[in-house]
């Protein structure tokens, strides 16, 4: 069974934020790589909402790594929606960012 996916209002932002900082330092190439991985990334969850790991405070928070790229993907699972809550890249200080409000 696949799962629905909703981004959250502060996953977008931080996708489009992500994304212009991308376009303005290295160009639309690199930009549209990077969204096109976390489309990708996204799709996984939605056939596997469990393949992330553990995260922060309840048993339903959960982060998954982007590979070959410095992103997280900060994620609820529910029964049949996954709602992305953040993407952050790695190097950023996250305890506490991406509780959901």
């Amino acid at each position: 069974m696949t799962s629905d996916v909703q981004w959250e209002i502060q996953a977008r932002a931080d996708r489009e934020a992500i994304f212009r900082y991308l376009y303005q330092e290295a160009g639309l190439p690199v930009a549209s790589a990077t969204d096109d991985k976390f489309v990708g990334m996204v799709s996984i969850l939605r056939e596997n909402p469990l393949a992330g790991v553990k995260a922060g405070r309840t048993v339903k928070q959960r982060k998954l790594v982007v590979p070959r790229f410095p992103f997280i993907i900060i994620y609820v699972a529910e029964e049949t929606v996954v709602r992305i809550l953040r993407v952050l890249h790695t190097s950023r200080k996250i305890a506490g960012r991406y509780s959901r409000r």
